[in-house]
């Protein structure tokens, strides 16, 4: 396993800031949430893990499942769509 040790930010990692990816999440009920990813074991963790926050997104689908109509998962440092699930299943993009 190939592991790059980063610097930790002074007081930890930041969600908003320090995640790598973000999930748009639609709802039947017309509501719209982002969330984004947690790809640390701890806050002063020195490995950030790009696949365990995507593991954590998905695990967040699976959640919500048909509540929510569309969800789209973007890497947060290009823009680029990395997943896309219709009401719970995974489309291809």
């Amino acid at each position: 396993m190939n592991r790059k040790i980063e610097k930790v930010p002074p007081g930890g990692w930041k969600l908003i800031k320090h995640s790598l990816s973000k999930m748009i999440v639609w709802f039947a009920d017309h509501n719209v949430r982002t969330m984004y990813s947690i790809d640390w074991r701890s806050r002063y963790s020195k490995f950030r893990n790009r696949e365990t926050g995507l593991k954590r997104l998905r695990k967040k689908v699976d959640i919500y499942g048909e509540q929510a109509s569309t969800v789209e998962i973007y890497d947060k440092a290009t823009g680029q769509l990395i997943e896309k699930y219709i009401r719970g299943e995974k489309k291809e993009i």
